[in-house]
């Protein structure tokens, strides 16, 4: 008889060896996910990075530097990018759109770009997705300083600068009566006028768009908004400038530059300063270009808080 084998240190050894390994396991299950995580969106950080370079350098000039679309439909877009899934955005990239200006861009289709960079730009516009707006609303909501340039060029001669109304026509810049009526109701007056008091219709000169713009404005008067035409402020900050270092010949030539895009109060004022440096007043001047300053929200640069008019040329100087 052989005597009986003792395999307690082979069962003791591979219980730990089974411990150690469930335990090893069990770490990377835990640490796995977040490696593979890290990995995944430092790949996408590079992508995202690649993808913002080929965009800028070649489709930028026609859908916007942000996607906001110019000659080319927006592609920073919440509807559009919740509803074209990547491989549709590839496909579109890759091999154009028929019957647009949007060529193939994949060498597969006889375009510069590899697999890779059509990727990385899908990745890049996927990026836009979190903040993406939507622009759908944004047009219905229309644009109030858009909506100002079409009142000028079409309804100021009966309506009356700034809205305010005049024998032919009544005041629009009234918040009471326009809480009366819903945007809808404005829309279609614009668009098919009021023929019996005059009011021709509008919807076969300006654009379903141009017409919310001007219902956007409207409303901006009705919140109490002063709404002034784009490029005013920047010109009034030149002229004041400027005003500040005696160069009174182009503060008048940028006082002039915001008269043309300003209105209501703040078009007062600019001429009232213009009118004072042609009379050589500056004090009266420099009043009512401050004014102006306050009334389109234009602060002084660095070194132009304090203006004195003995600094000014004189009147022989710059004429």
């Amino acid at each position: 008889m052989h005597p009986q084998e003792n395999y307690t240190p082979f069962v003791s050894v591979a219980l730990g060896l089974t411990v150690a390994i469930l335990v090893l396991f069990q770490f990377y299950m835990v640490h796995e996910p977040a490696r593979v995580a890290a990995d995944e969106a430092r790949d996408r950080s590079a992508a995202t990075s690649a993808g913002r370079s080929l965009y800028a350098e070649n489709c930028a000039m026609c859908h916007g530097e942000e996607g906001e679309g110019v000659d080319a439909p927006p592609l920073n877009d919440r509807d559009f990018l919740a509803n074209t899934m990547d491989d549709t955005i590839f496909s579109l990239i890759s091999s154009g759109v028929p019957g647009t200006e949007m060529p193939a861009w994949n060498q597969a289709h006889g375009g510069p770009f590899t697999d890779e960079q059509v990727r990385q730009l899908v990745v890049f516009m996927r990026s836009w997705e979190p903040t993406a707006p939507d622009r759908q609303a944004l047009a219905v909501a229309g644009n109030p300083v858009e909506g100002l340039a079409i009142f000028n060029s079409t309804c100021v001669a009966c309506h009356g600068e700034n809205g305010q109304g005049t024998e032919r026509a009544p005041a629009l810049n009234d918040p009471v009566k326009l809480a009366q009526f819903d945007d809808e109701w404005y829309a279609n007056t614009i668009a098919e006028g009021r023929l019996a008091r005059g009011m021709p219709t509008w919807g076969t000169v300006l654009s379903p768009q141009e017409i919310r713009d001007t219902v956007a404005l409207l409303r901006a008067w009705q919140r109490g908004e002063m709404v002034e035409p784009s490029g005013a402020a920047e010109a009034l900050a030149e002229a004041v400038h400027m005003f500040k270092h005696g160069d009174l010949h182009a503060a008048e030539h940028a006082l002039e530059e915001a008269a043309q895009k300003a209105t209501g109060e703040a078009l007062a004022a600019i001429n009232e300063t213009l009118e004072a440096i042609e009379d050589g007043n500056h004090a009266a001047a420099e009043a009512a270009i401050r004014r102006a300053q306050e009334l389109l929200g234009v602060e002084s640069v660095e070194g132009d808080e304090d203006m004195h008019a003995s600094e000014l040329e004189t009147p022989e100087a710059i004429h």
